[in-house]
């Protein structure tokens, strides 16, 4: 399977009669795309805004992000089984629209109102501390901001939220299709020297059966109690992972932003034949309810490690619970005792300030771990000068059941309210120091 992912960078956004896109320069007919939206019936009102990078703007009752990108040539398009078939992606070309995303604020009332299920939101901070910590500090974002219609379930709301945002950026991306651009990347496996050390990277997803939307879904099917599954690193280029959009804001789930971008997934790429012959990605669902679902899903992710003849496994994991934790740190001891050696990126608790136990269960075989930042610091958030997001942004709930803060106002809480805060692969290029 070979990719060609076309750049297409973007350096400002202009709303405009015309959407186009021309010399780095992104118009957009701002009728044109709310009425794409307002098809949907469940959507009784749409708006659109941009927030730059270093402007004091906060946007806020984020649920998901997205980067424009359309497939150009090849089976397939891009967010396969959501806005076309389910046919298999990851070849031919695709067009992205880099350095602007689609980030989708949305409003809704809610059937589940507290615990993990309910729906949440984050924030974006375009200037100070808080911009620091998300990749969407640094991009432009064309902020898409929706209304439900009462009565709606949740499923009906994720699919709505999901519908719009991929819809959008879909049409903006189209404005490249008969661009031209040097810049040209090729994704492919193929055969490389036999004495690279090969590498697989098995990719721990937290879900969670009893939700309405387990978190994450490949090729629009949301992934419940699966066992892992072997998966084309070029697939998730074209969109084949995406994110539960009533609930993809904070940091406790991956935007589908990140699913697109995964550095862990793009480093490897690029390295193969160079440093690794790359052998693919094991997604592996995490956070089974049993010790015996946990022993099961460590024992075929390291049995699927073992069959590609990997010598070396890339090991992470997303969501803050020590519940899903347990598995891949199972999963790291099963590779090391299948011969398999790993190296486990995640992030670690250790307390607000950082001198207790940052790991909630070990495996003396995780000898080789990196860690990714902290999970619970508390942060200073500033007052902007603006606030961006739907319906009533002058009180807003960042966790259900907590109680509401006012945004257009400084406030103190940690990083997990922060769109995609948490840094769960290593994509922020954080560092440490030692003392």
């Amino acid at each position: 399977m070979r990719l060609e992912l076309a750049n297409f960078p973007v350096k400002d956004v202009q709303f405009d009669g015309k959407t186009r896109y021309n010399g780095g320069v992104l118009e957009i007919n701002k009728e044109e795309l709310l009425a794409l939206v307002l098809e949907d019936g469940k959507i009784t009102w749409a708006n659109l805004d941009v927030a730059f990078p270093n402007e004091q703007t906060r946007i806020v009752l984020v649920r998901d992000v997205v980067e424009p990108r359309v497939k150009v040539s090849g089976p397939g398009c891009v967010f396969p089984g959501i806005l076309g078939p389910v046919e298999t992606v990851g070849q031919g070309r695709t067009n992205r629209l880099s350095g602007v995303t689609v980030m989708t604020s949305a409003e809704y009332k809610r059937t589940i109102l507290e615990g993990a299920a309910a729906g949440r939101t984050g924030l974006v901070d375009m200037w100070g501390p808080a911009a620091q910590l998300t990749p969407f500090g640094s991009t432009i974002n064309v902020v898409l901001m929706l209304e439900l219609r009462d009565g709606v379930s949740e499923l009906e709301a994720h699919a709505a939220i999901q519908s719009a945002e991929l819809r959008v950026a879909q049409r903006l991306a189209e404005t490249t299709r008969e661009k031209a651009t040097d810049d040209v990347e090729v994704f492919e496996l193929f055969e490389t020297d036999s004495s690279l050390p090969r590498v697989v990277y098995i990719l721990g997803c937290r879900t969670a059966w009893h939700e309405p939307h387990s978190g994450v879904a490949l090729y629009g099917l949301p992934i419940r109690e699966s066992l892992p599954t072997l998966v084309h690193p070029n697939e998730f280029l074209d969109g084949v992972a995406t994110s539960d959009a009533r609930r993809g804001g904070k940091s406790t789930f991956p935007s589908t932003w990140e699913w697109m971008n995964h550095p862990i997934i793009m480093r490897l790429l690029r390295e193969h034949g160079k440093r690794l012959n790359f052998l693919g990605v094991i997604l592996q669902r995490t956070r089974f309810e049993s010790d015996f679902g946990k022993q099961v899903t460590a024992a075929c992710a390291s049995q699927m490690a073992r069959l590609l003849k990997a010598e070396g496994a890339v090991i992470t994991r997303t969501g803050p619970s020590g519940n899903n934790f347990i598995d891949v740190m199972l999963t790291v001891q099963e590779c090391e005792r299948k011969g398999v050696k790993t190296v486990f990126l995640t992030p670690e608790w250790g307390g607000r300030e950082g001198t207790e136990l940052p790991l909630v269960f070990y495996a003396p075989e995780a000898s080789a771990m990196v860690t990714t930042g902290s999970l619970e610091r508390l942060i200073t958030f500033p007052a902007p000068a603006k606030v961006i997001g739907a319906g009533d942004i002058q009180l807003v709930e960042l966790t259900a059941g907590d109680p509401p803060i006012s945004p257009a106002n400084s406030f103190v809480d940690d990083k997990r309210c922060v769109q995609d805060g948490i840094d769960w692969w290593g994509g922020t290029k954080n560092t440490c120091k030692v003392y």
